[in-house]
């Protein structure tokens, strides 16, 4: 994307939580809500915790002030910040100067800090689940901390009437929200013919025990604790609904066996970039195929294109004027999702459900 995210285009970002569990052939599960019927874009929609990016509270340098309070070094928050070619425009510095002015600012203006409190804010509104560290726990480690908090109907309706009671939360509790343990993991834009679009940053958060949830009734539905393939084998039943993202992640996930080689994916791989997703639009005769990055019918700056781009036959022989690949069909459901090339910042490999486990 350019320098600046489109203004139709809303921030937001998303927490994918791996939860740790025995006696299952992948020994983790994650968690996904159905949303409510009135915030759906369709019945049964399944989406990860996550939500809009709320500037007032989430760019608010008060933030740095508390983290400074608390006995949080700089240093570990300029850890947060990735300085690396493969940087979106929705992970691009908000403001002028260099990152290391960004705790002189008015505003917080590094996305890293921003989005990982918006996840980790939005988490705590949609589904009651609260990640933060007390200052006995300031090792800042990978795997986040849960707690549980007197009150929590009442400051979840609090933080989801009014976003910056989220800081006052946290002092009341004395903990901070735990950024260092949500690993950055891809980032996604709608498609520039929506109307008005998400671009959203995805991040993944591991936890030993699986935490207990609080749905927030306006928005979540039900909240579903499943394995990735189980995830897609709902899909499959239409029983559950995703949009490309979701279907895309979880493709990703599907051959990871376990959760200590998934943590110690995430953790090394977060520190590789992000390239945004934008899907750019294809119809060729019978079906519409989105093209991603690294494929030959890729462009270069999908976020100016205004509309579907016609190929003058079906998808498959689109598919053989191109090399490269990396595209998937999108109807009722996400279909042949193919890729041929490396994926991109070092990052997995999206498989059918039906291939094989891949080795991390």
């Amino acid at each position: 994307m350019s320098a600046a995210t489109p203004s139709k285009w809303r921030t937001s970002a998303s927490l994918i939580i791996i939860s740790k569990e025995a006696n299952q052939q992948q020994d983790y599960n994650l968690l996904m809500l159905k949303r409510s019927d009135p915030t759906a874009i369709v019945t049964n929609q399944t989406v990860f915790p996550g939500g809009l990016l709320d500037s007032e509270a989430d760019e608010a340098v008060s933030w740095l002030q508390y983290f400074e309070e608390f006995g949080v070094p700089q240093e570990a928050l300029r850890r947060l910040v990735l300085l690396h070619d493969n940087r979106p425009a929705i992970l691009a510095p908000q403001g002028t100067g260099c990152y290391d002015r960004f705790f002189k600012r008015s505003h917080i203006w590094s996305r890293e800090i921003t989005l990982r409190l918006t996840a980790l804010r939005e988490c705590f509104e949609e589904v009651g689940v609260l990640l933060c560290r007390s200052k006995n726990e300031l090792d800042f480690g990978a795997v986040a901390l849960p707690k549980e908090l007197p009150d929590r109907e009442a400051w979840q309706r609090r933080v989801h009437n009014k976003p910056s009671e989220f800081l006052k939360l946290c002092r009341e509790l004395e903990v901070v929200p735990d950024l260092w343990a949500l690993h950055e993991w891809s980032a996604w834009a709608s498609p520039s013919i929506v109307r008005k679009g998400y671009a959203t940053v995805f991040f993944m958060a591991f936890v030993d025990t699986r935490p207990s949830l609080l749905n927030e009734p306006s928005e979540v539905k039900e909240t579903l604790w499943l394995t990735p393939l189980e995830f897609l084998k709902l899909n499959q039943l239409g029983e559950l609904w995703f949009l490309p993202p979701q279907f895309y992640e979880l493709s990703r996930l599907v051959g990871v066996g376990t959760y200590n080689s998934l943590l110690d994916f995430a953790t090394k791989r977060s520190s590789m970039g992000t390239t945004m997703f934008m899907p750019l639009m294809y119809a060729c005769e019978g079906s519409m195929v989105s093209v991603l990055p690294g494929d030959d019918y890729y462009l270069p700056e999908p976020q100016y294109v205004d509309g579907i781009i016609s190929f003058p036959g079906t998808a498959d022989e689109f598919r053989t004027r191109s090399k490269h690949l990396h595209r998937f069909t999108f109807g009722a459901l996400v279909e042949n999702l193919e890729i041929n090339i490396p994926p991109p910042n070092g990052h997995l490999r999206p498989l059918s459900v039906s291939s094989e486990r891949q080795k991390l």
